[in-house]
């Protein structure tokens, strides 16, 4: 009755064990002394309060398959629980610790060897010529060799393929001493579009469309015949491998050519997959790249999307795109823009998951930051210099921006936001609405349809300059009062006297030093060296 439970021992009497505070008392939810009870903690897992040994505790929110989620046992994410948790640096999560297994203990991918001639995407490789010998393009570690500091001495040196006395472009020799600029027709024929595989300018193709180069082919998404083709570097035979050549939405498990796309976009690949965006069924699609036998040939499925037929992040079938544009793999992700929404999402090939990671869904603007906390005006093309950081064309933002994976924070890389066409270093220089995108590790390569050029800008500069084409006349000073198309042309020659018509793509193919670029209004393919 006194209250005293030290003196009375009885607590049920007393009831006033809020009062005595005293451990003796033996009741652990409101004395919180687990040793002198003797009873364990009893955390309620599940019920959005992190207590005793919880490392987290979202309530509802906990899931064992989203990554990032506090676990359904209230632990955080960690290596080796099957989720692959990309915002905590994991490249892959097996679901166990053991080497030696293509997932190390680290959840990090195990790489082939360097040098084994075989480009290995996955383990950041940029280049892989069979050695690991330096000084030769490719050093010892699979990257790719800057050229040094001689470019533009008038001595062709170490990596350079070109040098013409100076770092200027549009002339003979590129501003890293990498390429020539003298385009000739790779594959169709200028003015003459259709489609028919062949060989070389004997081919026929549609026009517009992305490209991109792996191993000794190139991939174009033939958009205007609604296929992709392959066109082997060496021989330049055109192939058709996906697609019937009429605008629909069909997987198939089997034959590629029996599938059909309503769109071809952007295209990207880990080496055994091609990733198809097909925005005009706002799906994600994947074609195997197996050697083909009897039974199978490049066949064809979806992997997201349609969901709602708008932005949503979600699994497979419930994830939705509002205009999916440029994807892009790296490090065991396809990285993916989602032009109307504004947004940079990424697609985990392991479970299928769509999730955004940079801007705000529908809230469109011009804003560098962290993270969600950025926004794009509207992010169509993507590239990526294989060593961490993601370049996206901002096409009606007339501007390159630039998104570190390593910290998850969208910048801007080049251009001052004027539509207009002028060379100038980083933000200095004015771009007109830049479209696809390549990048060979010193430089990102873009094309500007309306004006009909190629344009590089060097990585470790910002230094923005023309390669090939001349932009219409009243873009060039900016601001520049009416920056407008003009109509393109057909020249072969070097720089600035190649003239071009809307090209739409460019890739960079390492093993023969070459940009292909897509001259969509031309229907040709050019290779420029």
């Amino acid at each position: 009755d006194s209250g005293d439970d030290d003196d009375s021992g009885d607590d049920d009497d007393s009831g006033d064990d809020d009062d005595a505070g005293d451990d003796d008392s033996g009741d652990d939810d409101d004395a919180g002394d687990d040793d002198d009870s003797g009873s364990p903690c009893p955390p309620t897992c599940g019920d959005n309060i992190i207590e005793c040994d919880e490392e987290c505790d979202s309530g509802s929110l906990n899931s064992d398959i989203f990554p990032g989620a506090c676990r359904s046992n209230c632990r955080l994410p960690s290596c080796g629980d099957a989720v692959m948790d990309w915002d905590y640096g994991e490249q892959c999560d097996d679901g166990n610790l053991s080497p030696g297994d293509g997932c190390s203990a680290a959840c990090r991918l195990e790489p082939e060897p360097c040098g084994n001639g075989q480009l290995d995407l996955d383990a950041g490789e940029e280049c892989d010529d069979a050695n690991t010998s330096p000084a030769d393009g490719c050093d010892a570690d699979c990257q790719l060799e800057p050229l040094g500091g001689g470019c533009g001495d008038g001595n062709i040196t170490g990596l350079e393929t070109c040098d013409d006395s100076n770092t200027t472009n549009g002339d003979t020799c590129n501003p890293t001493c990498s390429n020539g600029n003298s385009a000739t027709v790779f594959a169709g024929r200028a003015g003459q579009p259709g489609y028919l595989d062949a060989t070389g300018s004997d081919a026929r193709l549609g026009g517009n469309g992305p490209i991109i180069a792996a191993g000794n082919y190139l991939y174009f998404g033939d958009s205007e015949n609604y296929v992709i083709r392959r066109i082997d570097i060496t021989t330049r035979v055109v192939e058709t491998i996906a697609g019937t050549g009429t605008q629909g939405v069909a997987d198939h498990p089997y034959y590629g050519d029996q599938a059909s796309f309503g769109s071809i976009d952007s295209l990207t690949t880990d080496g055994s997959t091609l990733w198809v965006a097909d925005s005009a069924n706002g799906r994600l699609r994947a074609v195997s790249l197996a050697p083909c036998s009897l039974d199978t040939c490049f066949p064809v499925t979806t992997v997201a999307g349609p969901g709602l037929g708008a932005h949503q992040d979600g699994y497979g079938s419930s994830a939705g795109f509002d205009d999916l544009r440029g994807i892009v793999y790296y490090s065991g992700l396809v990285y993916l823009l989602d032009g109307g929404a504004g947004t940079l999402g990424v697609y985990f090939p392991t479970d299928g998951l769509v999730q955004t990671i940079a801007g705000t869904a529908n809230s469109l603007g011009q804003q560098d930051g962290f993270g969600t906390a950025s926004q794009m005006d509207s992010p169509r093309y993507l590239t990526s210099d294989n060593s961490g950081t993601l370049f996206i064309a901002d096409t009606n933002g007339q501007s390159i921006r630039s998104w570190d994976t390593a910290v998850s924070y969208l910048g801007t890389f080049a251009g001052n936001g004027n539509q207009c066409h002028v060379d100038g270093n980083g933000t200095d220089a004015a771009i007109h609405r830049p479209r696809g995108m390549t990048s060979d590790g010193a430089s990102i390569y873009w094309v500007e349809s309306d004006q009909h050029t190629l344009r590089q800008a060097v990585l470790s500069t910002g230094e923005v300059s023309t390669m090939l084409g001349t932009a219409c006349s009243d873009c060039a000073t900016s601001p520049c009062p009416s920056c407008g198309a003009c109509t393109g042309s057909h020249a072969l020659g070097t720089g600035a006297s190649v003239h071009l018509s809307s090209p739409f793509a460019v890739a960079y193919h390492f093993p023969s030093n070459s940009l292909f670029v897509v001259d969509g209004g031309n229907a040709i393919i050019l290779q420029v060296r």
